[in-house]
């Protein structure tokens, strides 16, 4: 990344608030830069699991159906629902809900967040108060001769320049209360801020960085590309 470039999570979400996650890393959430976060995640989700009192809050309700690895954290009156799998080093936060068929991997998902039915994501940071409609999926990895083996780092376009993230496996940052349609792709590589709408079968390619308050429409069809528009802020 060009000396100087930074992308801040704390411009896109609020660290956790609950005591849940006070004595771990992810108390820090919005201190960190991007790049550095996606390079010690791993780690810093490790030494979070040996540090919660509860992995699974015991007012969490998870459906029989459901499969957790063995290293997901679930916040209070968090839910997941039917038939859906969640692995890697993922935080479902307090309140939110992962519903029907749905597949979680490596991601944050703040507090009281919605991933509705059959959402996809991988290496995501979702801020709080989220919410997914049906069929969103947000890419990790560049289309590559080897799927197994993705060797295109993510890069983000700033204004300042290019920001690379320091790691091939990228989907997106997705800031505190934006909010979603159906059919949705985003990513790899994406990074949109805070009280966004993007409307339904809109496709976010890579290297996007949407500001605050964005409208995303899909363009004139076939072609689905997003197109920003300035939002009025809400107070």
């Amino acid at each position: 990344m060009p000396d100087g470039t930074a992308l801040h999570l704390g411009d896109y979400l609020n660290a956790p608030a609950g005591p849940g996650l006070a004595a771990t890393a992810y108390a820090t959430l919005d201190r960190a830069d991007l790049a550095w976060w996606l390079t010690h995640w791993p780690d810093l989700h490790a030494e979070a699991l040996a540090q919660v009192t509860h992995r699974i809050h015991p007012t969490a309700r998870i459906h029989p159906t459901a499969i957790l690895g063995e290293d997901v954290i679930v916040g209070p009156g968090a839910r997941v629902w039917e038939f859906t799998t969640v692995r890697g080093h993922t935080v479902i936060g307090p309140g939110a809900s992962v519903g029907f068929n749905c597949e979680v991997t490596n991601a944050y998902i703040g507090a009281r967040s919605v991933l509705g039915h059959r959402i996809g994501i991988n290496r995501t940071l979702l801020g709080d108060g989220v919410h997914l409609s049906a069929n969103v999926t947000v890419a990790a990895i560049h289309l590559t001769r080897d799927m197994t083996r993705p060797d295109r780092d993510a890069v983000l376009r700033l204004p300042d320049g290019l920001y690379r993230c320091g790691t091939p496996r990228f989907g997106a940052l997705i800031g505190d209360h934006t909010q979603t349609g159906t059919n949705i792709t985003i990513g790899p590589g994406t990074a949109i801020g805070r009280h966004c709408q993007i409307n339904s079968h809109t496709a976010i390619g890579p290297t996007h960085v949407i500001p605050d308050h964005h409208i995303l429409s899909p363009a004139t069809p076939p072609a689905h590309h997003g197109r920003p528009r300035r939002k009025a802020p809400r107070y």
